[in-house]
């Protein structure tokens, strides 16, 4: 066989292009192309339809905020992703194969046109792991629920997983039921769970962000219910203290924010009923979701909580999950 690294036998087909330059192990990036003045959104891409539907409404992000969009393609040896798409094995894959297969993709998703402006990257490496190191620095990481490859009953793959529990800024996990509207336009609904916790607090800001940039509405959501044990005795409870006690936090959230939300029009929503049940109920008429990796109720040693797993899960549109704390590493 040829040596992979070198292409040695095959003059030219595994060497970077003029004026690219290493970026990880078996990539290439254009030169000049990251620029430290401007936010930077990463995008994982694979060909799959679910990936394809992430790059789209990733690209309109972009084009919202005026920032820069990496597109990475991780490919191994029996992980090739080729130009027609068609599932095939070549033993003499490379880097100089799966650059011009993520090209294709590109272009055949979002235009010869728009797909330059887009830095791509294809590193040979775990797809999770690649995104994960990308995301090191950026502002946000966008992946499909499911990866090329995944169980169809799988609702959320494993890379998505994996970005959810680990990645260092807010996670986007795009449901293809809800792209349509994540360009600007009137009317828009971006919804934020809301539990008190400083997470929820930094779901809430960063929602607000999302909406002054969009020109849309956010509902500052917030579910009560009586805990089980007093349920028992429903007779004892005072079910109005309850309601007014999450009222009072609703609102004393929504007022702390007041600064951030100059401009943005907010609704608080207080609803009975259980968190996730709650939003993803909600959802089925918004534009976006945004929640915080953990609430008041989650254990310190988990990275990510059981509302804000069942709603990336299950949401019909795409779901932003903002980490307990910024963890990105600015360059």
């Amino acid at each position: 066989m040829k040596d992979r690294v070198t292409g040695e036998g095959r003059p030219g087909r595994d060497e970077p292009p003029e004026g690219s330059r290493a970026f990880g192990p078996f990539s290439s990036v254009r030169e000049g192309d990251h620029c430290g003045c401007m936010g930077r959104i990463v995008v994982g891409v694979d060909g799959s339809e679910h990936a394809r539907q992430a790059l789209r409404w990733a690209q309109r992000e972009a084009q919202i905020h005026g920032h820069q969009l990496t597109a990475l393609l991780a490919w191994g040896l029996f992980d090739q992703l080729h130009v027609r798409g068609e599932p095939s094995f070549d033993p003499d894959y490379g880097p100089a194969d799966a650059r011009t297969a993520l090209a294709a993709v590109m272009e055949d998703t979002l235009g010869a046109e728009a797909a330059a402006g887009v830095r791509q990257v294809a590193v040979c490496d775990l797809p999770a792991r690649a995104l994960l190191d990308a995301a090191r620095d950026a502002d946000l990481l966008v992946v499909g629920p499911r990866e090329r490859g995944g169980l169809q009953e799988l609702v959320l793959g494993s890379v998505s997983q994996s970005c959810l529990h680990h990645a260092p800024c807010p996670v986007a996990v795009v449901h293809t039921r809800g792209t349509a509207r994540s360009a600007p336009s009137p009317g828009q609904r971006i919804l934020a769970g809301i539990d008190g916790s400083e997470t929820s607090a930094r779901a809430l800001v960063w929602a607000l962000d999302e909406a002054r940039a969009r020109g849309a509405t956010v509902e500052a959501v917030h579910a009560w219910h009586v805990p089980y044990s007093l349920s028992l005795a429903a007779a004892a409870v005072d079910f109005p203290a309850f309601e007014d006690a999450a009222r009072h936090l609703l609102d004393g959230m929504v007022d702390a924010v007041a600064a951030e939300a100059s401009g943005v029009p907010v609704e608080p929503v207080l609803v009975s009923g259980f968190a996730a049940d709650v939003l993803l109920g909600a959802a089925e008429n918004a534009d976006l979701v945004v929640v915080g990796s953990r609430g008041v109720g989650g254990f310190r040693g988990l990275l990510l909580g059981s509302v804000s797993h069942q709603v990336a899960h299950h949401a019909p549109c795409p779901v932003v999950v903002v980490p307990a704390e910024d963890r990105t590493v600015r360059k």
